[in-house]
């Protein structure tokens, strides 16, 4: 009498239902190998790094604000810019961003007289501008002056290293005065030594005497 034949039980046949996580995972090394060449490429941005942030966070319906709890460089960012176009202060006020955070800069032929670190008090309007944004945010503010080439020898300012610190010094007092907590700034004068443009015209001069506010990515 022949002996029955086990059957020998064979794998159960594999499925595709998770294959998508394969792909899916390929992906997401792709970009984040993709990244990280940028990362390596370039000079990190936190404005830039936020502002995809808050595109990704949109497209996922979460607001950046609403995860961080603060005001992101990026929104002071674009808000100074807002308020820079609706008071029509573009001749005498740009805002930038770089890896040092958001940088408003102020011609200083608005805010002194040639030679002098005594703030004009027609310009006190324009300073108020920018206070909501100073409270209202976290960072640590940094006030630079700068100064054109040309020398300067008196009496109170031997050379542009003092007027230009003086002139700084006198923009953070003014904030203080506003309320500020004096613990949120820094000023600084540089003097000639970062021109915006070469001091070989009076139009490039006048751009290179300014005060630069900061609100630093990292203090």
């Amino acid at each position: 009498m022949e002996k029955t034949k086990k059957k020998i039980p064979l794998p159960p046949e594999e499925t595709d239902s998770e294959e998508w996580l394969v792909t899916y995972s390929d992906i997401m090394t792709l970009l984040m190998t993709f990244f990280v060449l940028l990362f390596s490429m370039s000079t990190i941005d936190p404005v830039k790094i936020e502002q995809f942030g808050e595109a990704m966070g949109k497209e996922l319906g979460v607001k950046t604000s609403e995860r961080t709890g603060r005001v992101s460089l990026a929104q002071i960012d674009r808000d100074v810019k807002e308020i820079v176009n609706e008071e029509n202060l573009n001749e005498y006020v740009e805002v930038t961003h770089s890896y040092r955070g958001v940088t408003i800069s102020i011609v200083a032929d608005i805010l002194f007289t040639r030679g002098s670190a005594e703030l004009n008090p027609r310009v006190y309007s324009i300073l108020n501008k920018f206070i909501p944004k100073i409270q209202n945010s976290i960072y640590q503010i940094a006030v630079e002056g700068h100064t054109d080439s040309d020398p300067i020898h008196s009496d109170k300012y031997p050379s542009n290293w003092e007027l230009s610190a003086a002139r700084a010094s006198q923009v953070v007092n003014y904030y203080i005065s506003q309320g500020i907590d004096p613990e949120r700034f820094r000023a600084i004068g540089f003097a000639h030594t970062r021109p915006k443009k070469p001091n070989t015209s009076p139009e490039n001069k006048s751009q290179n005497r300014r005060v630069e506010i900061t609100f630093l990515a990292i203090s």
